[in-house]
């Protein structure tokens, strides 16, 4: 065979080998780049599915914090219905208690005039110690209990006043000047002994003397007793020390 030949033939497989390898390469490349497009696009999507993940878990989160504060506001209403109620009751009483102001200002008004008079009876009643200082207080309830400008809270507060003195007069000792209840224009030392007894003694003291509630009237005491009236006297005063005293009264007391 001729060298021509030869050649010729290794020039026609040559031409043949890359024919066949120029499509090869081609399809290679082709493959390489839908990879790599397919890689990005799993990158992407990855991507996009964590961010969604994510906004998944945001919205989570957001849901339970409105949870969480729908059952703390129906806490709060709950104990704001509660309230109401009470608040309400309390309304309630108190319209009750409004609709019967009336009827009990209606009931206080005897019932103070009435305490009124209990207080002037007793003291007219009573041993005659202060007798025109305690009537004339009485006189001063009346009036204040007539006068339609005066409360009735003030009006009852007076009155519960002018029982509280009268009950404060049945402790201690209690010496005073004032008229000799038999001999207008002399002056003598009134001893009040509580509620227990009720003595006089005159300036020089030469005369000393009882009051007999029973009677009604003055009995005359021995000289005796008028060493111990007039320490009774001087402790009254404060011008002795306080001491044991001893009253008066007669042996039915």
């Amino acid at each position: 065979m001729s060298n021509f030949s030869i050649a010729k033939r290794l020039w026609l497989a040559t031409a043949m080998g890359l024919a066949f390898a120029a499509p090869a390469s081609a399809q290679l490349e082709s493959a390489l780049s839908t990879a790599k497009a397919s890689t990005a696009a799993s990158a992407s999507s990855q991507a996009q599915v964590a961010k969604l993940d994510d906004e998944a878990d945001s919205m989570v989160r957001e849901y339970r914090a409105v949870l969480q504060q729908k059952d703390n506001i129906s806490l709060f209403v709950d104990q704001q219905d509660i309230y109401l109620q009470s608040q309400k009751g309390e309304i309630d009483s108190l319209n009750t208690q409004l609709n019967t102001v009336e009827s009990i200002k209606q009931g206080m008004v005897p019932m103070m005039l009435k305490m009124a008079a209990a207080i002037e009876d007793a003291i007219k009643e009573d041993v005659p110690f202060r007798r025109a200082e305690r009537l004339e207080r009485v006189e001063r309830l009346h009036k204040t209990l007539a006068d339609p400008d005066v409360s009735p809270a003030e009006q009852y507060r007076q009155v519960l006043n002018a029982f509280k003195i009268e009950v404060a007069y049945g402790q201690g000792l209690d010496s005073y000047e004032g008229a000799h209840p038999e001999k207008p224009g002399n002056v003598v030392n009134f001893l009040r002994y509580g509620r227990v007894a009720l003595v006089y003694m005159s300036k020089d003291e030469s005369e000393v003397a009882r009051y007999n509630i029973e009677s009604k009237s003055w009995e005359q005491l021995d000289g005796g007793q008028a060493l111990s009236v007039r320490k009774a006297i001087r402790v009254a005063k404060g011008e002795a020390a306080p001491d044991i005293v001893y009253a008066p009264i007669s042996a039915g007391q």
